[in-house]
């Protein structure tokens, strides 16, 4: 088998909210349609739908590597006051390397990783 690309979808609660979030995040949209938005690069992407469901959405987690951790740390901490619901764990030190929590617009939770860490 030869995975070229394994894409996930992304709950959200308020649509219009979450696709600001993730531009203010700093992810490029590929392809946008009317309930559905590509976000990410052409090989690292995502779908955010205009779907929720709470049990699902919080319960829902993604792992993403980054370069400058430091620096996504402080551009998504500003975002948290404008986003109601949002929430941020300080950087720390895990088992499994430097990483953040952040808590999007739905519910949903990014486990942001330093690329250094990668296994």
């Amino acid at each position: 088998m030869n995975i070229r690309l394994i894409r996930t979808f992304v709950p959200s609660k308020d649509f219009d909210t979450s696709r600001q979030f993730y531009l203010d995040l700093g992810f490029d949209i590929i392809w946008e349609g009317d309930d559905l938005i590509n976000f990410g690069t052409a090989t690292q992407n995502f779908f955010l739908q205009d779907f929720y469901n709470k049990d699902w959405a919080e319960n829902f987690m993604l792992q993403m590597f980054v370069d400058d951790l430091d620096r996504l740390f402080e551009r998504a901490a500003a975002l948290i006051p404008d986003y109601p619901g949002t929430r941020i764990r300080d950087i720390f030190i895990a088992d499994y390397g430097r990483t953040f929590h952040l808590i999007g617009p739905a519910g949903e939770l990014w486990h942001m990783m330093d690329a250094n860490d990668q296994p």
